[in-house]
């Protein structure tokens, strides 16, 4: 587990393989960079939007299929 998703996990109390889904989704799709310049807060609240938009994705019939539940 990478420290970036420790602290998400800190953050959501999401479990491991969600927690690399959030890493990605926090890259990706809410700071489009890498992680390493945001803030503790910034990471903590990038996290906790990142775990919304994984439930809007998982609800997606087209997207459900890239982030399967554990």
């Amino acid at each position: 587990m990478s420290p970036y998703q420790q602290a998400i996990v800190e953050a959501t109390a999401a479990n491991g393989k969600d927690a690399g889904y959030i890493e990605d989704i926090m890259r990706n799709d809410i700071f489009h960079s890498t992680l390493d310049w945001q803030s503790r807060a910034q990471l903590v609240r990038g996290a906790r939007e990142a775990v919304k938009m994984l439930k809007i994705y998982r609800a997606d019939p087209s997207l459900a299929k890239y982030f399967p539940e554990v």
